[in-house]
C-alpha cells in the first residue's frame, strides 16, 4: 500500500517521521479506523501515556545500577520500537497485513483449482500450517490423497508459499518488540504452526459491505486482526 502525502494522520500516532511504515487509508473510512484504534489502545502502547519531566539541565546522563545502563536515548530507541512494532502488526499498511493481503489475493485462484480436482474438499474440515522450514502443510482430518491434492496446490504457487512466509517472518519478529495485545502471548518458531492456520485467517478476512464500500477492496485488516487474537486466545499460552 502507499500513502497519500496529506494522510498522515493515523501513523503519526505510533511512529515518527523517520519510520519506513506506510499507511494507506480513504478518507470515508476514518470513522472505522479510528473505532479499531481506540479498541487497540486498550493493549499497546499510546502516546497519551503521560510524559516524564524534562530535565533540570542539558548534559547527558546515565544511570548505572546493577551493570544496567539506562539513558534517554535508547529509552527513546525502544519507545520508537514500541512504536514500529505496532504499526506492523496491526495496522493497515503494516507488515502483517500486507502479508496476509498478498495471501489473500492467490486464495480463490487456489481454491478453484482444488475445487475442480475434488470438489468436495471445499466443504471437509481441513487447515493449513506453515512448517520452520517454510513448507506450507495441510491439517485436518481428511485423507493423506487430499492433503497431498491440496499440498500440491498450495506449494505450487510460488507468491502464496512467499506471502505465508512473511506473514509468519514479520509476526515473529515484531512481537518481541511490542507490548502488551498479542505480545503477550508466547508464539515463537517452534510452535507457530501449531497455532495459527491459516486457512482460517483467509477465510475469515473477507470484510463486509460497509467496509468494503470504504475501503474499495474485500480483503479486511479489521476481520484480519479480530481472526489473530481469536486464534491466539484458543491455542497460545501468555507469558
Amino acid at each position: 500500500m502507499k500513502v497519500n502525502s496529506n494522510d498522515t494522520n493515523l501513523a503519526s500516532q505510533f511512529i515518527s517521521n523517520g519510520s519506513e511504515v506506510k499507511v494507506n487509508k480513504p478518507a470515508n473510512g476514518k470513522e472505522q479506523l479510528n473505532s479499531e484504534m481506540e479498541r487497540l489502545a486498550k493493549d499497546i502502547y499510546h502516546k497519551d501515556q503521560p510524559k516524564e519531566p524534562e530535565p533540570t539541565y542539558n548534559k547527558s546522563m546515565k544511570i548505572i545500577t546493577n551493570n544496567v545502563v539506562s539513558t534517554r536515548e535508547a529509552e527513546e530507541k525502544a519507545l520508537n520500537n514500541i512504536r514500529i512494532a505496532t504499526v506492523n502488526l496491526y495496522m493497515p499498511g503494516g507488515e502483517v497485513s500486507n502479508s496476509v493481503e498478498k495471501m489473500f489475493t492467490q486464495y480463490d485462484n487456489i481454491m478453484t483449482e482444488i475445487a475442480a480436482g475434488q470438489p468436495s474438499l471445499a466443504n471437509k474440515d481441513w487447515g493449513i500450517s506453515i512448517s520452520q522450514l517454510g513448507e506450507l502443510e495441510v491439517t485436518g482430518s481428511i485423507s493423506d490423497k487430499e492433503k497431498s491434492l491440496i499440498s500440491e496446490k498450495l506449494n505450487g504457487n510460488g507468491d502464496f508459499v512467499a506471502a505465508a512466509n512473511e506473514f509468519k517472518s514479520s509476526f515473529l519478529g515484531h512481537i518481541d518488540l511490542g507490548v502488551r495485545g498479542w505480545s503477550s502471548y508466547d508464539v515463537n518458531e517452534d510452535n507457530f504452526s501449531k497455532i495459527f492456520d491459516l486457512k482460517e485467517i483467509l477465510d475469515n478476512s473477507q470484510g463486509e459491505e460497509s467496509f468494503k464500500q470504504a475501503w474499495n477492496k474485500d480483503f479486511s485488516w479489521l476481520e484480519l486482526n479480530d481472526n489473530i487474537s481469536f486464534q491466539l486466545r484458543r491455542k497460545a499460552i501468555k507469558n
